[in-house]
């Protein structure tokens, strides 16, 4: 059976964020350095999808620093505007093990994250093909902007998804 699990990242453990970088890791996409200052920083949720007190899958909600949300909206990466009275949050370090893919638990970690969003406006980065295809948009996230590439060479979409107290 799985089990979620969420805290407050500032508070979290070493060993946690341990685990958590780690994990976000695996998939390659982003610098262990962001991960580990993204996961602690204030106001960011994380969140661990565990099975028999192993971790699985994780998630973030963070709230983005203002130089990450502008440089989103130049010209040179998505194009597209993100008002902080809009979108506060993103969704950020899905990661899922892959002995634990296509069991529906990066779905799950969204669905955790949205419910700490409480209903506000969330965007997402992403390269990942099932984060673009089937997840996102089961959540109304949406496509807006320009794709770019970032210093991999992978190819990052925007998402947005509105707010949904209004």
């Amino acid at each position: 059976m799985i089990q979620y699990r969420t805290l407050v990242g500032a508070t979290a453990t070493k060993e946690e964020v341990d685990t958590f970088v780690e994990l976000v890791g695996s998939g390659g996409a982003v610098d262990e350095n962001y991960v580990r200052r993204g996961a602690v920083r204030p106001g960011a949720q994380i969140i661990f999808a565990e099975v028999d007190g192993q971790t699985v899958g994780v998630a973030a909600l963070k709230v983005p620093l203002v130089g990450y949300r502008s440089g989103l909206q130049e010209a040179a990466k998505a194009g597209y505007s993100l008002p902080e009275s809009e979108y506060p949050y993103e969704l950020g370090y899905v990661s899922v093990s892959p002995k634990y893919s296509g069991q529906g638990i990066a779905k799950a970690l969204v669905a955790e994250v949205l419910l700490l969003a409480t209903g506000n406006g969330v965007f997402a980065t992403t390269s990942n093909p099932t984060m673009k295809k089937g997840v996102l948009p089961s959540f109304k996230f949406v496509p807006v902007g320009k794709t770019w590439r970032n210093g991999s060479g992978d190819i990052l979409s925007l998402f947005v998804r509105k707010s949904q107290t209004k």
